[in-house]
Parts: structure tokens; C-alpha cells; sequence
């Protein structure tokens, strides 16, 4: 199934073998398949191998889409597995095979979608009647790339660190629009909070972030892999967006100065309260799948 070609990290795990993945997808479909409640019958998405969690590593060199053989192999061997486990009739419900498309992300660059090096992974469905493809990671595609994949038959899009990326952009533009609204240059508490935070439990990052202090520095904030949303609810960080919130509670946004900082949002936002815009910088992710599914 999927691999990413390229410079790796000895400590990325090894992927399990495609029997062994298949057989506990076939258990774990046996405790949903015995514990339904209701008059709806559970669907299923499989799959053989699970990408590297929260983009690349490294820099990308190559992306190498999932071969259809490998697609037919990876079916194969969970009908195998479901039929060995007595779940014949779970298996005819699974709607979706989860490949990767040759989308990827690093820490700063994007693999965007490019039909043509996929044409033939979309054709293998036609060999699956009934099923569709779940793309691994489509976090940072542009619009166009969003509707291909779907129209190419990639119709479960599955994104992660796009929106946890968006909350910590609307976050660092909140608390410069504070300083600025209490007459001064930006001055970056909620960074300075948030690079505490990781320094003092740098276990959800270490071991993802290499190269000179700067680099570290800058991937620890910045990185597409967004490994600071592990922070959020740790007690420095809540304290220091409590206090942010505290900061801007009461206080009028200028259009100006929000389009300054978060120039995604629409204008209008700048009467809304502070969770308000974290959540519409979050949805305005969303509605980029949303029109790519039903626009």
C-alpha cells in the first residue's frame, strides 16, 4: 500500500503486515457486527497500512501512489480474514478502501493532487463495485485538488492537522490583535506560553522535529504537522488563552486590524466574540470540503 519514498527517521514504526492488520480489522468489525443497537447495520473502511501520523517527517522526495494491484491485494486479504472470522455479510459493507492518491504534507511543503499519476487507481474501482476511496491525508489541498479527488472517485476526504493548524493561526492573529488594541507592537505572549509548554514536555514533538534550534524552533510552532495541538489543554497553555480571552473580552475589532491578522476570515467577523472566531477559523477549513463534496 502507501509509501513515502524518501529520508526517514529510525524511529518510525515499521507497518504491520497486511494479515495481520486484516485480521483485527476482521475482530473489530465481530464486536461491532455483535453489539449493533439500532436499524442501521455498520459500514466499514479498510485498509493495510496507516501513514505516518501528522504528514511527513522530512522533506518529501517522492510520493508514490497506491498501485491497483495493491488495492486488489488489500481487499483480498480482508475477505479472507472476515470470512475466517464469520463476517461475510460485515465485509459486503464496507464502503471504502483507504489508498494513498499522492497527496502528502511536510513539515513546510504540500504534495498536491495530481489526477493524471492516479488515472489508473481510479479505474480499479470498477472492480469494487460499491466502494469509493478514502484519501489518507488531503490536510493543506488547494480547492481544485479538494473536487478532483472527489471526482476521481476519492470521495472520504480525511483531514486532521489543517484544523488544529487553523486554531493555532487564529490564536497567535487574536493575541497580536490584543496587543495592538491596547496600543503596542504585538508581542507574542501566547508564543512565548505555548514554546514554554513544549519545552517543559517536549515528548509530543522531539522525536518529529530535527535540524538547528531555529528549525526546531520554527516547526514547533509552524510546522504543518502541528504538533503543538497536543498543548492546548495542558494547564500553561489554558491559562494563557484564558487570559487571552480576558484580554479581548468587551472589545471592538477593527475590520482592518482583524484582516491584518486573519485575513481568511470574512471582515464581518470583527463584532464576534473570541470563541466565535476560533470556530469560523476552523469552519472556514471545513467549507472548503464542504463545497468540494456538494459545491
Amino acid at each position: 500500500m502507501p509509501t513515502v519514498q524518501g529520508r526517514r527517521r529510525r524511529r518510525e514504526p515499521v507497518a504491520l503486515a497486511d494479515e495481520v492488520t486484516a485480521q483485527r480489522a476482521a475482530r473489530l468489525a465481530t464486536v461491532a457486527e455483535n453489539n449493533k443497537n439500532g436499524s442501521f447495520d455498520p459500514v466499514y473502511v479498510i485498509g493495510t497500512e496507516v501513514p505516518v501520523p501528522g504528514g511527513a517527517f522530512e522533506s518529501l522526495d517522492h510520493l508514490q501512489v497506491t498501485r491497483p494491484e495493491a488495492v486488489m491485494e488489500t481487499y483480498e486479504v480482508h475477505r479472507k480474514a472476515f470470512e475466517k472470522a464469520g463476517q461475510s455479510d460485515a465485509l459486503s459493507r464496507v464502503i471504502a478502501l483507504v489508498v494513498q492518491p499522492g497527496v502528502e504534507f511536510g513539515h513546510d511543503d504540500v504534495i498536491y493532487f495530481d489526477a493524471t499519476k492516479a488515472e489508473a487507481l481510479s479505474q480499479c474501482l470498477s472492480r469494487l463495485p460499491g466502494a469509493v476511496f478514502e484519501a489518507h491525508s488531503t490536510d493543506y489541498q488547494r480547492m481544485s485538488g479538494l473536487r478532483a479527488l472527489v471526482r476521481h472517485g476519492f470521495s472520504i476526504l480525511k483531514v486532521g492537522p489543517w484544523l488544529t493548524f487553523a486554531l493555532r493561526e487564529a490564536l497567535y492573529g487574536l493575541d497580536a490583535i490584543a496587543d495592538v488594541l491596547d496600543g503596542q507592537a504585538p508581542q507574542s505572549r501566547l508564543m512565548r506560553a505555548m514554546e514554554g509548554a513544549m519545552e517543559k514536555a517536549p515528548e509530543n514533538w522531539k522525536k518529529y522535529y530535527s535540524g538547528s534550534a531555529t528549525e526546531q524552533w520554527l516547526m514547533r510552532h509552524f510546522s504543518y504537522s502541528d504538533r503543538i495541538r497536543y498543548y492546548w489543554p495542558s494547564p500553561a497553555a489554558s491559562e494563557a488563552v484564558a487570559q487571552l480571552r480576558s484580554r479581548l473580552r468587551g472589545k471592538m475589532i477593527p475590520p482592518t486590524l482583524l484582516h491584518q491578522y486573519l485575513p481568511s476570515l470574512d471582515q464581518s467577523l470583527a463584532s464576534s466574540d473570541f470563541d466565535e472566531l476560533l470556530i469560523s477559523s476552523v469552519q472556514s477549513v471545513l467549507k472548503l470540503y464542504d463545497e468540494a463534496i456538494y459545491g
